[in-house]
């Protein structure tokens, strides 16, 4: 409806905007500037009243046509997700109510109602009286103000909509009626092992004609029970996918994504090779899930091979009957990165369907009196982890089969034209204007229609067998994470800081009980409810390992900003997340040379590399990590949940003190990308002068690996002693422990004997901002996160 002046003379940032998030829901949105919120909702309350809807279609008869002129102007023709949706309708099941053309255009709102004599404004009103009714409506208000300020606000709402009692709602109760979805009469493949080619528009500027899509699309049939009527919560497709993408879309060996970018079918080093599942179509009764992975163009020159390796990973996931606990542990994960570590509280938008969809209050609605979090099932809920091992079961089953999804390929004219043949696939030589090509009537979209070639499946099998017995790479049912325990404790208590502290800081004492109870501290200022005892420090939790060089600090969790390592922006609730500062001391470092610090990067940089499982297994458990040197030595910085961070540190301590050795013996290469990355970060760099971006140049572009690694050793072997920074959900106890275990793991190599000038930096000098490794860390890439959380944010705050 554009942009609406109000009186205060603020605009509204986005108007008034509709969303359809279920197929069967409509939320309408506006949002703006606090000052305006009390007007602003006033007007929006009146353009959902009865006698304003009756004077907008039985006055002002330039309403209507104006309106179908917008919705048929709307119609998305050109993008690649308009495209996949319209082909995927195309091959429904004509019988079924999915297939029809729901987006409206001016033959159906105009022409085709004027030759049945059928009234559209009549219609219209009829269809709000019938349908908008208060009863079946949901209103979201997210503001700053209190309770009693928006619940005076929304009082022009008691008189919206049509005001006639409904009728029960009924469609989520039993088993929904549909038809087979997928008969196909008349569909783009006339038997179940075909796939289909579509061509890409022109006009899709968003789209890398390197980059081709695989489709693959199978029709479920969950069922929503009301809302609230269970003692565990329903399984939703939100849930399913979520689950589904920690085993289809998990990274390391034996994995689906892991042999396709072996073979060089899809990109390495982005997100665009991981299988995507989304579900374009949500109702009770009738699902569709949708597949999506990104091919280079040799994947699709092989894209039937592609397809073969898809269903071999799939049987493996479903060679053996699936664990309980690795059903929890992925429940587990979406509690974490959904609702714990959530960067962002749930938008209108997103809280008014939900309650639609799992109801208001109850045992597991929104605003629930037990806290439960409604959108994931709980890991110690035994009835709802078995119910959903069976249906991720029963959903894998239905996926390896070969004979059952819709299958296509949105591809580029590049790649049609001039990668279409490869192994086993013929190429595609006909023109798109010519025969065998068809159109696709909403979108206009051309698509060829062909058979998977014969012999893909042994072609993959063959490179398969290849890489199992020369590689020792083979394809592997999901295993277990040992990052991600499958229940996760309680934050520990927060310390409120008080200005009659002044200077003292606190730490907790890990010899108190339970049974102590809620205790104050600190004349009474100091509130704690759990385990453990705050006491007075001298320094911020500084402590000494006797007869070492290594040092502790221990920051407690503060509601207020204390000095720390920033992290990334969390919930205002107690937190169970940590973080780690590991700082290897060392003089050396401050007197490299622009080509030893180039090497020095380059170690790093490869090291990164080496540990791409670790870091990949790291951030589904909500573990990131950061390395870098300094004046004082080597930095590498962590944040995670605190139950399972320390672990994570020892094995990356680990494999860093021991990176050399590999790269020395030969079983570890640095990747040509490394050196690269190198060139592009000293060329970016705003810290060296010309003269030393192009010594870095240089350095990095004529060094050997052995010449990398013998600096990365002679670097730690001038370690003089380390510190150990914590903060957050961390105890003194915890800092000590890993502490030891890192000295053990540094002087187990023998470092430190090289000598070099021990050097006491400053606290605040080691905790600068960190760039968090690796990108899949960052919650708008994690696989499955999009369909649990509104991580990137919709609406703006």
């Amino acid at each position: 409806m554009g942009k609406k002046t109000l009186k205060s003379g603020y605009q509204t940032t986005r108007g008034i905007r509709m969303h359809s998030l279920l197929q069967d829901t409509c939320a309408f949105h506006f949002n703006g500037p606090h000052e305006i919120l009390p007007e602003g909702l006033e007007r929006f309350a009146r353009l959902f009243t009865l006698d304003e809807v009756e004077t907008t279609i039985t006055q002002k008869p330039f309403v209507v046509p104006r309106e179908v002129q917008r919705v048929a102007d709307e119609l998305d023709r050109t993008s690649d997700a308009s495209r996949a949706f319209y082909f995927l309708k195309k091959n429904v099941n004509p019988e079924h109510p999915f297939a029809r053309f729901s987006a409206g255009s001016k033959t159906t709102l105009q022409t085709i109602p004027a030759e049945e004599g059928i009234d559209v404004p009549t219609e219209l009103l009829l269809f709000f009286r019938d349908h908008y009714l208060s009863s079946k409506a949901t209103l979201v208000v997210v503001g700053k103000d209190d309770l009693g300020a928006l619940d005076r606000w929304i009082s022009p709402f008691s008189n919206v909509m049509a005001q006639k009692v409904g009728t029960p709602e009924t469609t989520l109760l039993g088993m929904p009626s549909f038809p087979d979805p997928m008969l196909g009469k008349g569909a783009a493949q006339s038997n179940r092992l075909a796939q289909t080619v579509i061509l890409r528009s022109k006009d899709d500027v968003q789209i890398d004609e390197n980059i081709q899509t695989l489709c693959m699309e199978w029709p479920l049939s969950l069922v929503y029970d009301s809302p609230n009527t269970g003692a565990s919560q329903m399984i939703t497709t939100a849930a399913l996918g979520f689950v589904l993408t920690q085993i289809i879309s998990r990274r390391g060996p034996g994995s689906l994504r892991f042999f396709l970018e072996k073979f060089g079918w899809a990109p390495k080093g982005t997100s665009r090779g991981v299988p995507r599942i989304s579900f374009p179509v949500d109702v009770s009764g009738f699902q569709i899930l949708r597949m999506e992975i990104g091919l280079t163009l040799d994947g699709f020159a092989n894209r039937s091979a592609v397809i073969s390796a898809v269903f071999e990973s799939l049987r493996k996931d479903i060679e053996r009957s699936l664990k309980p606990e690795l059903i929890k542990q992925s429940l587990a994960a979406g509690l974490l990165h959904g609702y714990l570590f959530a960067p962002r509280p749930p938008d209108s938008i997103t809280m008014a369907v939900d309650a639609l969809r799992f109801g208001l209050g109850g045992l597991n609605g929104i605003g629930n009196a037990n806290g439960n979090w409604y959108l994931m099932p709980d890991a110690e809920d035994e009835v709802a982890v078995e119910s959903m091992r069976q249906v991720v079961s029963e959903t894998l089953r239905t996926m390896a089969d070969d004979t059952s999804p819709l299958v296509s390929f949105r591809a580029s004219p590049k790649a049609i034209f001039s990668s279409s043949g490869g192994i086993v696939d013929q190429e595609i030589n006909a023109p798109p204007v010519f025969s065998p090509w068809r159109v696709e009537p909403i979108t206009g979209a051309r698509y060829y229609a062909e058979s998977r070639a014969n012999g893909a499946s042994s072609y993959f099998r063959s490179l398969a067998w290849f890489a199992a017995n020369f590689d020792g790479e083979e394809m592997s049912p999901p295993y277990l994470n040992p990052l991600i325990p499958s229940k996760f404790r309680a934050p520990r208590p927060v310390i409120e800081r008080q200005a009659a502290w002044g200077s003292r800081s606190f730490y907790l004492g890990d010899e108190a009980s339970a049974s102590d109870g809620p205790m104050r501290l600190a004349s009474g200022r100091l509130k704690l409810t759990d385990v453990g005892t705050w006491r007075e420090s001298p320094a911020v939790g500084r402590s000494e390992s006797e007869g070492s060089r290594w040092r502790v600090w221990n920051i407690p969790p503060s509601k207020e900003k204390l000095i720390g390592l920033p992290v990334p922006v969390r919930p205002p609730e107690p937190s169970i997340e940590g973080a780690f500062v590991v700082q290897l001391l060392s003089s050396i470092p401050n007197t490299f040379t622009t080509g030893q610090l180039t090497l020095a990067n380059l170690w790093l940089l490869s090291f990164d590399d080496e540990i791409l499982d670790l870091a990949e297994l790291g951030a589904t458990a909500g573990i990131a990590y950061e390395t870098s040197m300094n004046t004082a030595g080597l930095r590498m910085s962590f944040r995670g949940p605190s139950q399972t961070l320390p672990s994570y540190v020892r094995r990356f301590c680990r494999r860093l003190v021991r990176h050399h050795e590999r790269l020395l013996d030969g079983s570890a290469k640095i990747s040509e990308s490394v050196y690269q990355r190198a060139i592009s970060d000293a060329n970016r760099s705003p810290k060296i002068s010309r003269l030393q971006k192009q010594q870095a140049v240089k350095t990095a572009s004529n060094v050997s690996d052995r010449e990398v690694a013998q600096q990365g050793y002679f670097f730690l072997r001038c370690v003089t002693g380390g510190c150990l920074i914590s903060q957050g959900d961390i105890v003194p106890s915890e800092s000590l422990k890993l502490s030891s275990d890192l000295q053990k793991i540094v002087q187990d190599q023998s470092f430190g004997s090289a000598g070099g000038f021990e050097c006491d930096p400053d606290l605040r000098d080691l905790l600068y901002r960190p760039f968090w490794k690796p990108r899949d860390a960052s919650p708008c890439l994690l696989p499955g996160l999009n369909l649990i959380s509104d991580a990137c944010g919709r609406v703006p705050r």
